[in-house]
């Protein structure tokens, strides 16, 4: 594989990849933030603490844990379940269930023999955590194992959900992606080597087609049905975040700096930008408005003819996926105080937070 210019994204790649040699041994996290919310709170998973920080002015509400542990670290971008849950996992080999209003510790699953990178998969028939160890762990809410699916390869990324079947999309770092029955864990199939490792959750679009970048450069769409690929796209550079999927239309970019527009049914490139640096997220779309960031720290928001409707500033490096939490786009930046910035959908920040040390 023909390795992308010299960043930080390819020295987490290194990092990542020997500390699974190695067994996951606690480290500091060389990684970026995790981010997810809800209607109220917004969810940081950043090196050693998990944040709650309100949404209305942007404090803190809780941390998990209360105290910095050394053997704790997190990456993996929280998930929130139906029944109030947070589900996260460690650098530490071991998946939480955090009270979302409170951060309290409900549970704890400790199988795992190494870190979790990719989210979890959260549903009503259950949780699905992928991990480096090769495994997919299925849990049921109390966090007990129902049952476990092992790959070829580590396991980077949250696995994708079919609404219209009982079975998930699970990507590997063996270049393969795996469909799996969620009630039983058993395989329906597995796809041909697609060329490349996949660390971005794949798209699911209704006809049944799923869509994947790999580190060979590539954009595939795959039959849901059965793994075979439809088609295939070259990119500048490696795909590391998953694409987005609306009306026909797939977006994503790559580690080269480029965003792409494809037609789904065909893969024709519709349109393509350069922004100001490489861009390692899935985008957040709105009605109006496709959003992504940059690893130079810039937010972007284009309109659905690739049109730049503005770009702002943040700072530091970007490559979490923006979130929409009403009517507040949220980023995380690294390598600056700020952990988390709201936006308003102009892109005018509205407030900032400082991790306070203790």
């Amino acid at each position: 594989m023909k390795l992308p210019k010299k960043s930080i994204l390819l020295l987490i790649l290194l990092s990542l990849a020997l500390s699974a040699c190695t067994g996951g041994a606690a480290t500091m996290a060389s990684s970026w933030p995790g981010l997810t919310a809800d209607a109220e709170t917004a969810y940081v998973a950043y090196n050693q603490h998990v944040y709650a920080v309100s949404l209305a002015n942007g404090s803190e509400k809780w941390r998990f844990p209360a105290e910095a542990d050394a053997k704790i670290n997190f990456y993996a971008a929280p998930v929130l379940t139906d029944d109030g849950q947070l589900i996260v996992g460690g650098y530490n080999n071991i998946l939480y269930s955090l009270d979302s209003k409170t951060g309290a510790e409900k549970w704890s699953f400790k199988n795992a023999k190494n870190r979790y990178i990719g989210s979890a998969l959260a549903g009503k028939s259950g949780i699905y955590a992928p991990n480096a160890d090769r495994t997919l762990y299925a849990l049921d809410s109390q966090g007990a194992l129902s049952w476990s699916f092992q790959t070829g390869g580590e396991q980077w990324t949250q696995p994708a959900a079919d609404p219209d079947c009982d079975c998930i999309y699970l990507p590997s770092m063996d270049h393969r992606i795996y469909a799996i029955n969620s009630q039983d864990g058993q395989a329906k199939w597995k796809s041909e080597d697609v060329g490349g490792a996949i660390v971005g959750t794949p798209a699911y679009a209704p006809d049944g087609t799923l869509f994947v970048g790999t580190f060979n450069n590539e954009m595939l769409a795959i039959a849901a049905e059965n793994g075979q690929t439809r088609w295939r796209v070259p990119t500048d550079g490696w795909v590391w975040g998953g694409p987005a999927f609306k009306d026909g239309t797939l977006y994503f970019g790559d580690l080269k700096g480029a965003f792409y527009a494809l037609d789904a049914a065909t893969g024709k490139i519709l349109w393509k930008i350069a922004p100001d640096g490489p861009i390692a997220q899935t985008p957040l779309m709105d009605e109006e408005s496709i959003y992504f960031a940059t690893e130079a720290g810039s937010l972007y928001a284009l309109d659905y003819n690739g049109n730049i409707r503005w770009n702002t500033a943040i700072g530091g490096k970007l490559h979490s996926s923006p979130v929409l939490a009403g009517e507040k786009i949220l980023v995380s930046p690294t390598g600056i105080d700020q952990i988390l910035v709201a936006l308003d959908l102009n892109g005018s920040q509205l407030w900032q937070f400082i991790p306070e040390k203790k």
